[in-house]
């Protein structure tokens, strides 16, 4: 069975404040990117997909190793909110480059509406 791989770009990076929720389910393969616009909201940031290949949002690639981390993640980012709220991010399948190679991970985006966020320089979040 292939363990799927997840890309994060903020608090479930190492050093983040949330790692801890990400680091007994998956393993660290490196940095790698995807293509998208980062903004920052403040304890958090929030991820947008870019048509142009040349924007790009930085962050680590992870194998997960434990079939329930979807379920503790989605959780965390808040991709089934309770009846009549949005969801806060969605989770879909993208092309990562890590190590040069181009692979296919799960990526939260932001799903809400980004009204005020400031657009973070470089596409690498650092709280």
């Amino acid at each position: 069975m292939i363990k799927p791989l997840v890309f994060v770009y903020g608090s479930l990076r190492r050093g983040g404040s949330a790692h801890a929720r990400l680091r007994p389910a998956g393993h660290c393969l490196g940095q790698a990117s995807v293509a998208g616009y980062l903004y920052d909201l403040g304890p958090y940031p929030a991820a947008r997909p870019a048509r142009c290949p040349r924007e790009r949002v930085h962050g680590e690639l992870y194998r997960l190793t434990r079939p329930a981390a979807f379920a503790v993640l989605d959780r965390y980012e808040g991709c089934a909110p309770p009846a009549g709220m949005a969801p806060e991010y969605r989770r879909e399948l993208a092309r990562v480059i890590q190590a040069g190679r181009r692979r296919l991970a799960w990526v939260y985006w932001y799903a809400r509406p980004l009204r005020g966020a400031r657009r973070v320089p470089g596409g690498v979040w650092r709280p």
